[in-house]
Formats: structure tokens, C-alpha cells, sequence
């Protein structure tokens, strides 16, 4: 145990930061100490030796707190680095075998003792990620039901009403009736500029593009030509699995829509840096801004929370910062790393390593 707490330490592993959690794994060790000392006396264990419900309870236990699903296929490897040694040394002469054929059983018997928990382990937090998928997905929903009840509805009714009045006045007083039809077709324009940014948060994604490229074609179909955005790429972008770009392009997707709806800004800009191992994307509005602290006292922004599950997902984070007056910046950061102690993502291509910066400047004033 003192060799795996050295073992995990230096690979800057999470499992440490909670008793809990280093409580679990202690059980588990002596476990699995157990289950390789039964196969090797020629006994394989029984299923209540096994405590499976142990590796239920650190599936479940790692899920809700939030840590990465690399990081205990980490833990485990390293169990094996420090039992195997010990396990090695103090079997592998018994009972007059070969000890080379011992020291290889020894070896297979603890890979099983170590996988067979592992995989059990996974289940809760399989479920975990299904449960999270499923609320985002939901949220999603629900966001489009309200935006078509009272966005795209409720202008479609506006613009009824308008038409009306311009048959009531229209041969008794033409100029409130012209200013009726002005209404109406003003309207019917905000419904079909509704109408397009819906089908862009349905339709759009990244597919083949790039995260830049994507984000681009985003802003051209939502953003209104009043509202000026600039979108920045430094550091090369990174070469992500075609899932991590979409949940990435999802999440910043959803912070313009926010800056969009709320923030009254005439300004956006959106800035993508994969730089260090993690990957910073951040959508900044200059409009009225809001009391971040009333805000989550209030317990509203489900938004937020739905960004926030989803950046967990990937084993990342989101950040909020805004103060009233000046504007809003959500901020997503992302792993990348070939090291499992950093991220399941893999780092940015070697021709992007150096700090060529990419600056693309859409001016929507018209």
C-alpha cells in the first residue's frame, strides 16, 4: 500500500484528494491481495469474496464526484505495478514449482483480480453518463418547446393581431394601418430569424469542419448584423475525436445563444487556445452583465448547469465570471494529453505546437 499511495502520488492522481475514496481503494487492494492468494492455492474465489458491491460503490462513488473514468483505469494500472512486485517475490517459489511459469500465473491471476473489479466499477458510471446525457438532452428540449411557444408563437400571434388591424383600419385611418402591416412584417421577421437560429442549434455541427470553421458558419446564420463578433483561433487548433469537437462546438454554441438572449450586447467575441495540455474556449459579451453570487443564490441558470454537465463529461470545466455593466465571459476549459493522468484527448498536432496565431474578424455592422 505504501508503494501504490507513492505510485498514485506521482502521477498527480485525484483518488488521493478524498479519504473516502483512498479508504475504498485500501479495501479493494487487500481484495484483490485476497483473490490472487485464493487462485494461486488452486480455490478461485467465490462470488461474495469478490465484493463486487465494493466496486459498485467506487464506481458510483467517483461518478458523482465528478472523476474522469481515465483516472481509474490509472489507479488500476498502478495496482498492478505495485502488487505485482511484492505478490512475485512471495509466491512465486511456493509449493516447488517452476518459478518463472509461477511468477507468470502470479502476474495473469492479478491482471483478472484487478479487471474483473474494473469493469464491474464501470457500470454505475456508465449509467452515470447515460443519466447526464439524458438530462442534457432534455434540457435541449425543453429549451427549443419554450423558445417555440414563446419566441416563434408568440411573434406568429403578434403578427396575426397586426394584419387584423390592418383590415379594421385600413379604409378609415391608412397611416395606423400602415403602421399595423409595419408591425406585422416586423414580426414575421423576428419569427424567421427565430425560426433560422433554431434550425442552426438543431442542424448545424461540426461534421468535417473545424471547430474554427463551424463556429464561423454559426455566427453568419445567428448572429444579427447589428452585433459585431470576432472569433479567434491561437495555438493551432487542436486534433480532437469528432465527439469531444461537437460537445466543444455545443457548449460555445450555447454560450452566444445566452450572450444573444440576455446580455443586450452590440459585441462577441469567441476566442479557441489549445495551449499546455488543455484546450480554453471562451464567448465574451459586452452587454449589461449580472450579480454572478445573486444568481447562483437564486438557483437559476439552468443553462449554466447543463454547460457545466456537459464540460464534466469530458473532464472538463466552465467557468462564469460577469460583473453588471460590463459584460459576460463563460469560459470552457478541456484536458488534452496523451497521459491518462491528463485527459483521454490527444494533444495538438506538431505543426500547430508553435504559437502561430489565426485570427478571423466578421464584421456584422453592415
Amino acid at each position: 500500500m505504501a508503494s501504490y499511495r507513492s505510485l498514485l502520488s506521482s502521477a498527480g492522481s485525484v483518488v488521493l484528494s478524498d479519504e473516502t475514496v483512498v479508504e475504498q481503494l485500501v479495501r479493494q487492494a487487500g481484495l484483490v491481495v485476497d483473490d490472487v492468494l485464493a487462485r494461486c492455492s488452486g480455490v478461485p474465489p467465490e462470488e461474495d469474496a469478490l465484493s463486487l458491491p465494493l466496486s459498485m460503490e467506487i464506481g458510483a462513488t467517483r461518478a458523482q464526484q465528478g472523476v474522469h473514468p481515465t483516472q481509474s483505469l490509472l489507479a488500476a494500472a498502478l495496482m498492478f505495478e505495485a502488487a505485482f512486485p511484492v505478490l512475485a517475490r512471495r509466491l512465486s517459489a511456493r509449493d516447488g514449482l517452476d518459478v518463472q511459469e509461477r511468477t507468470v500465473t502470479i502476474g495473469l491471476d492479478l491482471q483478472r483480480a484487478i479487471m474483473v473489479r474494473l469493469a464491474v466499477g464501470s457500470v454505475p458510471y456508465v449509467n452515470f453518463l447515460l443519466a447526464k446525457l439524458l438530462s442534457a438532452h432534455q434540457d435541449e428540449r425543453h429549451r427549443i418547446a419554450r423558445d417555440l411557444h414563446d419566441r416563434i408563437a408568440h411573434g406568429m400571434g403578434v403578427a396575426l393581431q397586426q394584419l387584423d388591424l390592418y383590415e379594421v383600419y385600413q379604409g378609415d385611418d391608412p397611416e395606423r394601418a400602415a403602421a399595423n402591416l409595419a408591425m406585422a412584417r416586423q414580426a414575421i421577421n423576428e419569427g424567421l430569424q427565430g425560426t433560422r437560429r433554431l434550425s442552426a442549434d438543431l442542424w448545424e455541427r461540426v461534421g468535417d469542419d473545424s471547430l474554427e470553421a463551424a463556429l464561423g458558419k454559426y455566427l453568419r446564420i445567428t448572429v444579427p448584423r447589428s452585433t459585431r463578433t470576432t472569433l479567434t483561433t491561437t495555438g493551432g487548433e487542436p486534433s480532437l475525436p469528432w465527439e469531444v469537437r461537437e460537445e466543444i462546438y455545443i457548449l460555445l454554441r450555447e454560450a452566444v445563444r445566452n450572450a444573444l438572449l440576455h446580455s443586450g450586447t452590440a459585441e462577441i467575441h469567441v476566442e479557441v487556445e489549445g495551449r499546455d495540455g488543455v484546450l480554453r474556449a471562451a464567448v465574451s459579451d459586452r452587454g449589461c452583465g449580472f450579480d454572478v453570487t445573486a444568481t447562483r443564490a437564486a438557483r437559476s441558470g439552468g443553462g449554466l448547469t447543463s454547460m457545466r454537465e456537459r464540460a464534466a463529461l469530458l473532464g472538463g470545466t466552465v467557468n462564469l465570471s460577469s460583473r453588471v455593466g460590463e459584460g459576460t465571459t463563460v469560459e470552457v476549459l478541456v484536458p488534452l494529453g496523451e497521459d491518462p493522468a491528463l485527459g483521454p484527448w490527444s494533444r495538438p498536432e506538431a505543426k500547430d505546437a508553435a504559437d502561430e496565431e489565426r485570427a478571423g474578424d466578421v464584421d456584422r455592422s453592415g
